[in-house]
């Protein structure tokens, strides 16, 4: 086990976590949403963030190698000492937590947490479009009665409807943002 090189990413991992944090705290000023910090300050510390994060990607990339002999020729071939290390939990897991919270982590899917949140806040924007976004074109809940429509009732949106309200929302938006600045 490469324990100086594990350490080692562990102390640059956490030098990271710390420039992400100072750099967030630059940005919101110290909470004091009139105060705008200098803008080769939050450059130096983004510069920082940079350079650490490609050191801590080539220690990833490049560590020490260990040398593997190949069974077809006597040459050696570099291995990376981080592909043969196994991960294995301090304490006991239930069947819960591991299907939960480590096999998606393993697998690159998304936590149920998240899948929840992203839900929910898809939710909650469709509540406020008039074509209720993929949940009015899904079915699941319907578009709220047109004013003054006459006989035919509602139609089911589509797509091409959502992405009509999508981009009338962006529209007006813009047009705020370029009165207001």
């Amino acid at each position: 086990l490469p324990a100086p090189q594990l350490e080692s990413l562990r102390l640059r991992a956490n030098q990271i976590i710390d420039s992400i944090i100072t750099l967030q705290r630059t940005i919101e000023a110290g909470g004091h949403p009139s105060a705008m910090p200098a803008w080769p300050d939050i450059l130096s510390k983004y510069s920082m963030l940079l350079s650490q994060t490609h050191n801590f990607s080539t220690a990833l990339l490049q560590p020490f190698p260990v040398t593997a002999t190949s069974a077809t020729s006597a040459r050696k071939i570099p291995i990376n000492v981080y592909e043969t290390i196994s991960l294995h939990p301090k304490t006991a897991m239930t069947d819960a937590q591991l299907d939960g919270e480590v096999a998606p982590l393993l697998r690159n899917q998304q936590t149920m947490d998240v899948l929840r949140m992203e839900n929910e806040t898809v939710r909650r924007l469709a509540e406020h479009m008039a074509t209720r976004g993929s949940l009015g074109v899904l079915g699941t809940v319907q578009p709220p009665p047109q004013p003054g429509g006459f006989g035919g009732g509602n139609r089911k949106p589509e797509y091409e409807d959502v992405l009509k309200e999508c981009s009338e929302i962006r529209d007006e938006h813009d047009r705020r943002v370029d009165r207001a600045v």
